[in-house]
């Protein structure tokens, strides 16, 4: 398994499962998820990104590249959430999140694979539709770039905070991509109940996140009913509420709707990009 070494003692001296995440996090709500539904007991670590914890020295002697999640087991540490909830199904198999037929597992590690290459897409819609109200101030970007080592999250972050921020055609290409992941996985569920069938897998998981992030930026997804009748689905599950609802600050929340009320009432809104805008 791709666990990384880390040089700070009071990490490598944790006992148990430990998981330093953000309540926002796409990536920590899956793995929030699975920690759920297997009925494990970790103990969390919040990282506020707002306050840019993930830029601190401390943290960043956990996982080199700043992000979050971040999970630590009996004092070794794993970074990627795709190989974390594949680890925590593997080591803790019941209940199973994987089916028990090769193909299907295979199959099922190609749409968790599929939902981690989307991480960047959806990375940039989120700061275009959800986060852009709130543009970084010139002081706190620049102490975001002298602190954080990840010369690809500090990079973006300068355009992000630019005068003009994200280029139009690069909103509209990453809109497309996720757009066609969604026609991809509205196609996979047609008369299915889950993504491999009858069975609720780590596949499912991987990609709630992802729509439940574009929900929030309110893009139509009556457009593709398969998908949007097993997001009603997932909905339901516990686990869903325990890793994602939970966690939900209100204020926050109430501040996207909001915003996204704005950009419709001014003709930016997402389905103004992309092949939603045609």
């Amino acid at each position: 398994m791709p666990f990384i070494d880390t040089q700070n003692r009071e990490v490598k001296a944790l006992t148990g499962i430990h998981l330093y995440h953000f309540w926002l996090s796409s990536c920590s709500q899956r793995v929030r998820m699975v920690l759920d539904e297997k009925g494990l007991e970790w103990t969390g670590h919040e990282i506020d990104l707002e306050k840019m914890e993930h830029a601190t020295e401390e943290f960043q002697s956990i996982n080199p590249k700043g992000l979050v999640p971040a999970m630590v087991v009996d004092g070794r540490v794993m970074i990627e959430s795709i190989d974390i909830i594949d680890y925590l199904d593997t080591t803790y198999p019941e209940p199973p999140l994987r089916p028990a037929d090769k193909d299907d597992e295979a199959e099922m590690l190609k749409w968790m694979a599929g939902a981690d290459d989307a991480q960047h897409s959806l990375k940039l819609l989120t700061h275009e539709f959800l986060f852009k109200m709130h543009k970084m101030p010139p002081e706190a970007l620049a102490h975001l770039v002298a602190s954080h080592r990840n010369d690809e999250l500090t990079e973006f972050m300068k355009v992000w905070a630019s005068e003009d921020g994200f280029p139009r055609d690069e909103i509209d290409e990453e809109l497309k991509f996720q757009h066609d992941c969604f026609v991809a996985l509205d196609g996979a569920l047609n008369g299915r109940q889950w993504l491999l069938g009858d069975r609720f897998t780590l596949a499912d998981i991987a990609w709630v996140p992802n729509v439940h992030r574009l929900d929030l930026m309110d893009y139509p997804l009556d457009r593709h009913p398969s998908l949007l009748g097993w997001y009603a689905r997932i909905k339901e599950r516990p686990s869903y509420r325990a890793g994602v609802l939970s966690s939900e600050i209100p204020p926050a929340m109430e501040a996207f709707a909001a915003y996204c009320e704005q950009r419709r009432a001014e003709g930016t809104d997402v389905t103004r990009f992309g092949p939603l805008a045609a």
